[in-house]
């Protein structure tokens, strides 16, 4: 059962991303964004990842979506709807960034990199984890092993509201 709702969930994800491409208003781009976020909780929640799937839904179907379609609103998107780039252009450039992700996925392959499809180890053991809880163990990294990483994405997220900001006042 939970294989048939993974497939499913993953089909909605993809066919969600794939309209926020497509969508031609940039709110009902962003709206198929937080559609795909919460069909990407669903998946984190079959493969028992409560956490992941919570903080899936609160920070990025709810703050990072506010923040884009505050954004969205703020700017006069019609201004860039004369300024256009050609299609074919555009399709061209993804074409190649499409074939450079994919030769470097070749070449991550090939090269002997295979990610380890155990459970995890070291600190992160199912005694511990367990005795704590997936929270405090969490925390417990994210906050001494990977405190620079997680100061240094606050400070981009800062950077991000501040010129948004300095946007939406011209």
């Amino acid at each position: 059962m939970e294989a048939i709702l993974l497939i499913i969930f993953g089909a909605l994800a993809i066919t969600t991303s794939i309209m926020v491409i497509l969508a031609r208003n940039t709110v009902h781009s962003a709206l198929w964004m937080i559609a795909s976020f919460f069909f990407l909780s669903g998946i984190y929640l079959l493969l028992h990842a409560e956490f992941i799937a919570i903080l899936q839904i609160i920070v990025y179907a709810g703050a990072i979506m506010m923040f884009i379609i505050y954004a969205i609103m703020m700017l006069d998107t019609r201004k860039e709807d004369k300024i256009r780039v050609p299609a074919s252009k555009i399709k061209i450039f993804g074409c190649v960034l499409i074939f450079i992700l994919f030769v470097f996925i070749l070449m991550m392959t090939s090269f002997g990199y295979h990610a380890e499809s155990t459970a995890l180890t070291g600190s992160f053991t199912d005694t511990l984890v367990a005795k704590f809880g997936h929270m405090a163990v969490l925390s417990n990294s994210l906050f001494s092993d990977f405190l620079l990483p997680f100061e240094i994405a606050s400070i981009l997220l800062t950077a991000g509201i501040v010129g948004s900001v300095v946007l939406a006042k011209k």
